[in-house]
């Protein structure tokens, strides 16, 4: 049976309104690299993932949830090693924020990542350049390009195993047994970084092109997993996202919407797993 995805209706919060704030929380980190960086230590600044992708649902964006991926290519690659420096980044891209959204629906969640070490490394992906925004510097394509797409496959076999370690999987319940209540975020936390890249990386691997795989939003990918004969996977892998925005939804307050989307999560990542063994 095919999975029933909500639309954007007076359930959630406007689209528009959370829009803004991504992109205002995008302009404020731009702001406050250049600021507290200076142009003259940074070849390039580039923001990527799910909230800069088209929002088809509320599948495809969850408040404080999905990242707003920002990759960093520094001339120095240890200038952000200093703990004074690295907080004053975060001081002056708070401050940038709520001047320019003083009474925000939700705080939108950076995740800053410099990323000279990986462009060298055969397992760390580019992205599809037409999904990357240059904020600053050189093209993206310049500083990552997509050389192997061979490479790019068997990467995303070894992160659908890697993500999924059997002794991390098993790790999972007493990890979780003691965080009741808002500690659930927690949980999540570390689950999201492992569930949203499986739908990309399962569809790669049962011959989606690199960009059909990479290049679109969830709702997207879980109708692909749908068409690919994966329903379970594309049930759980929404499922994840849909129970953590009932958790956004309450406050954080719903405890059981946390937990079912941290058993939709295992299951996906169990799920794809799977799929990498037998690839």
């Amino acid at each position: 049976m095919p999975v029933s995805l909500p639309h954007w209706n007076d359930r959630y919060p406007p689209r528009a309104q959370l829009r803004l704030e991504v992109d205002a929380m995008l302009k404020a980190v731009l702001e406050a690299l250049l600021l507290r960086l200076g142009e003259e230590a940074l070849v390039g600044i580039y923001a990527k993932g799910s909230a800069l992708k088209p929002w088809d649902g509320p599948l495809d964006y969850v408040p404080e949830l999905s990242d707003i991926d920002v990759q960093l290519v520094l001339r120095d690659p240890e200038l952000l090693n200093d703990i004074e420096l690295a907080l004053a980044v975060q001081a002056e891209l708070e401050r940038g924020f709520f001047k320019r959204v003083p009474q925000p629906l939700h705080l939108p969640r950076p995740q800053i990542m410099v990323i000279n070490p990986y462009l060298s490394d055969p397992h760390f992906s580019p992205s599809p350049a037409a999904v990357v925004q240059t904020l600053f510097g050189k093209p993206y394509a310049e500083v990552h390009p997509l050389t192997d797409r061979e490479a790019v496959r068997e990467a995303d076999r070894r992160g659908l195993l890697e993500r999924a370690k059997p002794e991390e999987l098993k790790a999972f319940p007493l990890n979780f047994i003691d965080m009741p209540g808002k500690y659930l975020f927690y949980c999540l936390r570390q689950l999201t970084w492992r569930v949203g890249p499986t739908a990309a990386r399962v569809l790669s691997l049962l011959g989606w092109s690199f960009e059909e795989a990479w290049g679109h939003n969830r709702t997207h990918l879980v109708g692909q997993l749908e068409a690919a004969g994966q329903e379970q996977l594309a049930a759980d892998y929404a499922g994840f996202y849909l129970c953590a925005w009932d958790f956004f939804r309450s406050g954080y307050t719903d405890s059981d919407a946390a937990r079912r989307a941290i058993l939709h999560g295992v299951r996906a990542l169990e799920a794809g797993r799977q799929v990498a063994l037998a690839k």
